[in-house]
């Protein structure tokens, strides 16, 4: 059965025993529930993130404004699959990085990475990771943020950073690989960094009667 097929053409899906449905095309989200041994199927949500966030500032903001665009920016990719999946759990995820007034998103282009990770160098930025659940008519939607600082990063290891796998996917940049050495915390280090900190999605399940 071709899941995403019946979602995208607007057929409702019931499993026959509870299943936790992964509503992301992120192969990162995917290992991290697989990692945590939580089976999932997954089925990416129709709504076109690079589209819909043309709708909302990305310079001049406040914090409470990127945290803000980070919920609305999930509970719209949710939106879709309310009332369509029956005796599953949906999990949505969207992570942005907020830095000087600024939302950095996937650079989808190496050369916007490239921009990115400069503007980004030697700052220190806020990662806003907002989560949504949905499970028998509940919604629950929470945003997790992280303190982190970028030291300055070399013109070598930036061009390092924006040829290694799944880069241009990453909301502004991902904390694995040649970046890594560079990052400091200033509070105690969590998987949201990763865009699924599986202890907080587990604790959201939970809340919205799903039982594991």
């Amino acid at each position: 059965m071709n899941l995403q097929k019946l979602f995208n053409n607007g057929e409702i899906i019931e499993f026959d025993k509870p299943v936790i449905v992964l509503a992301s095309a992120s192969p990162r989200r995917s290992r991290l529930l697989t990692g945590a041994g939580l089976r999932h199927e997954k089925i990416v949500s129709s709504v076109d993130d690079t589209k819909l966030n043309t709708k909302f500032p990305h310079e001049g903001i406040s914090k409470k404004q990127a945290s803000g665009y980070a919920q609305k920016m999930v509970l719209a990719k949710l939106k879709p699959f309310i009332g369509k999946i029956k005796n599953g759990v949906v999990i949505c995820a969207d992570t942005i990085i907020f830095c000087k007034g600024r939302i950095l998103e996937k650079p989808i282009t190496q050369e916007r990475c490239k921009e990115q990770h400069e503007y980004l160098s030697g700052k220190i930025n806020i990662n806003y990771t907002a989560y949504a659940v949905y499970y028998n008519g509940k919604i629950l939607s929470k945003v997790m943020p992280t303190k982190v600082k970028v030291k300055k990063l070399p013109k070598k290891t930036i061009e390092s950073i924006c040829n290694e796998p799944e880069i241009l996917d990453c909301a502004g940049y991902r904390n694995q690989g040649q970046i890594n050495p560079y990052l400091r915390f200033s509070k105690k280090y969590t998987d949201n960094l990763t865009g699924l900190y599986i202890p907080f999605v587990i604790k959201m399940l939970k809340k919205v009667g799903f039982s594991l």
